[in-house]
């Protein structure tokens, strides 16, 4: 994961994070995270995420904006639901505020079956994620995920 282009992250630094594919025990498809997070900041309850979604497109290097969400970080934080959960987890964050801290994450899996819907033929391709920590309209974080969804044959998985 990565910082976008031209800002600097003085709230959360993920640079060190990486995701990449892998399998659960059961032999479904999960995601792998390993690396570190920095906050340098105090997150505090009014802090709200923001994920936007684009398709990268071939035609004309233009990407399709595909999906937003807004979310208050400190009230998800109990959702054992949010793909996220098991990443809090692991690194022992139960509420807010959030004390700046560094944070090691290594091999940890991921289940996707909170987006199983999306992993089908009909969205295979290339995706860029924006994340985003804001407090009201000030962005205080951003960050890039690349990821790709692709069609495999179980047998050369």
């Amino acid at each position: 994961m990565l910082s976008c282009d031209n800002f600097e992250n003085d709230v959360i630094n993920c640079d060190e994070l990486v995701l990449g594919s892998s399998k659960t025990d059961d032999g479904d498809g999960a995601a792998k995270l390993s690396g570190k997070i920095k906050t340098l900041k105090e997150i505090s309850s009014d802090y709200e995420i923001d994920v936007d979604i684009w398709k990268q497109l071939d035609l004309a290097n233009a990407d399709e904006y595909m999906y937003n969400t807004r979310i208050n970080f400190c009230d998800t934080l109990q959702n054992s639901d949010a793909p996220w959960y098991p990443i809090l987890q692991k690194l022992n964050i139960t509420g807010c505020p959030v004390e700046v801290s560094e944070f090691e994450v290594q091999d940890l899996t991921i289940s996707l079956d909170s987006v199983k819907d999306v992993l089908c033929h009909e969205f295979c391709g290339n995706y860029r994620i924006q994340i985003s920590f804001t407090h009201l309209t000030d962005k205080l974080s951003c960050h890039i995920l690349e990821i790709s969804i692709e069609e495999c044959d179980d047998e050369y998985d």
